[in-house]
């Protein structure tokens, strides 16, 4: 008898629970992390697997609310946003390769942005004053290069980037002035 990978219930052999081998693979795959609908489709489609059966696990799994994109999107967003200071450009690319409708990827961001009152060039402002703080002590050029392509690996726009940097920077040589006529 062939041996089933770690991990896997093998196709033949009926599930402790009960349920089809598919969908316990899918309720376990839930149990680990969240996953956006067609993510989990890509995840359990394999070679043999019956697409009808696959719809039918997918269908039952968003029938019972364990899994719902919008949900899902709202808390991808709303982890990207306040913890990790991601622009909504990067976060629609992101929720966009998790195979998140740009729709429902849209109306989780606003709501987000909206219920949290996020500003997001405030937000923009405090990233890029973090990320110069911990440059500090390189060259000025080097500093702002370093910062610059940190904030666009975010998502943020070269222009808005420029103006916070320029902020930022301003704001520190202003500093640095009372520091040294004090």
């Amino acid at each position: 008898m062939a041996r089933a990978k770690a991990g896997t219930l093998p196709r033949t052999t009926p599930s402790v629970s009960g349920e089809p081998p598919l969908y316990d693979r899918a309720l376990a795959m839930l149990a680990r992390r969240p996953f956006s609908t067609e993510e989990l489709r890509r995840r359990l489609a394999q070679p043999g697997t019956p697409p009808a059966g696959i719809d039918a696990v997918i269908a039952r799994l968003t029938g019972v609310g364990l899994l719902d994109d919008a949900a899902y999107a709202t808390v991808v967003a709303r982890s990207k946003l306040l913890g990790s200071g991601v622009s909504t450009r990067r976060l629609r690319a992101e929720l966009a390769r998790r195979r998140v409708d740009r729709t429902v990827a849209d109306r989780a961001i606003q709501a987000v942005v909206a219920d949290e009152a996020i500003d997001m060039a405030a937000q923009l402002d405090a990233v890029a004053r973090k990320k110069l703080r911990s440059l500090a002590g390189l060259d000025p050029l080097v500093r702002r290069r370093r910062a610059f392509g940190f904030l666009a690996r975010r998502g943020y726009d070269a222009d808005e980037i420029r103006r916070a940097l320029e902020s930022a920077l301003g704001d520190e040589d202003h500093a640095e002035s009372r520091d040294s006529s004090t």
